[in-house]
């Protein structure tokens, strides 16, 4: 039997992307003027009650080329699994505000509370699934149609059962919970897509990115995803590290396959998708798929199959 060996579509087996939360268009702009020139892809994670900056047109601009996910409008917390919340009976004003109670925020089904140092947006598990759907329809209208599939916490995963499962059932092709948990599996493809994080904050690049270059090829499709606000290396004063990394590691496109979130896990489901016997490759996916057999390099389009 041939042997059949399987590659990314620029012939390596190391896919590069990253997933950048809030939308913060001045700190995005730095980050995209730094990492797009050198042709690293990635994923923008918005939550729709912050556009403003353009016009539609505009944003379809500003993020030409990227992914755009939905990290739920107003950017709250759900309440947690067992906690008993007291409200206020009085108008909020963060002169005076007990942080033991949370404040009625101006919007229905939206509070404030004091958490992490500072007041932030709550809601009840009804109300978040709201804001999530609104965040897709909203940035549906901006982004187009079906252009918003992938689902990204606020804040990181939280202790609510029901809004898991709620998102879990909303469609969403994955769903990133916190992250930065450098490398415990090889750099696999997250197995858990509803579940999953990125693996190199902004301080943790440059290493991570190290490991991930020296890392062998095993035979298995690799992913680096780096995060998590653009704004993060602002605030620790290392754009200098993006520079250094996005001028070491872009450029290379027979090393890397540059690509965003949702390109990384559809390949990878085309890759599930193929059907491999003695005498042919069948591909029952809707991505071409790329191997070689016995060495030499062949392309298996969508819906088709090859002869060994």
């Amino acid at each position: 039997m041939s042997k059949i060996e399987i590659f990314y579509p620029n012939y390596s087996r190391k896919a590069i992307t990253f997933s950048i939360d809030d939308g913060n268009v001045p700190m995005d702009k730095k980050f995209i003027d730094i990492v797009k020139p050198h042709g690293i892809k990635g994923t923008f994670n918005l939550c729709s009650h912050n556009l403003g900056a353009f016009d539609a047109q505009g944003y379809r601009d500003f993020y030409d080329g990227f992914e755009i996910a939905n990290h739920v409008k107003y950017h709250p917390f759900p309440f947690i699994d067992g906690k008993e919340y007291k409200f206020a009976d009085v108008p909020f004003s963060p002169e005076s505000a007990d942080p033991s109670l949370i404040y009625e925020s101006g919007v229905d089904g939206l509070y404030l509370l004091h958490i992490i140092r500072r007041w932030r947006h709550v809601c009840g598990d009804d109300d978040y699934i709201r804001f999530t759907k609104e965040c897709n329809e909203e940035l549906e209208a901006v982004f187009g149609k079906g252009s918003v599939r992938g689902f990204v916490w606020p804040y990181g995963k939280q202790n609510n059962m029901n809004v898991c499962n709620e998102l879990s059932k909303m469609g969403f092709y994955s769903i990133r919970n916190g992250g930065d948990v450098y490398d415990r599996d090889g750099f696999a493809i997250p197995k858990d897509r509803n579940d999953w994080s990125y693996n190199a904050s902004n301080l943790a690049l440059l290493k991570v990115a190290k490991m991930y270059e020296e890392y062998p090829d095993d035979g298995e499709l690799k992913f680096f995803c780096f995060g998590v606000h653009s704004i993060d290396f602002e605030r620790s004063g290392n754009w200098n590290d993006l520079v250094e990394f996005a001028e070491k590691y872009g450029d290379r496109p027979s090393d890397y396959w540059y690509c965003t979130v949702y390109e990384a896990f559809s390949y990878e489901d085309a890759v599930k998708a193929l059907k491999i016997s003695e005498d042919k490759v069948e591909n029952t996916s809707d991505i071409a798929v790329y191997i070689t057999v016995d060495g030499v390099k062949t392309t298996v389009p969508a819906h088709s199959k090859i002869e060994l």
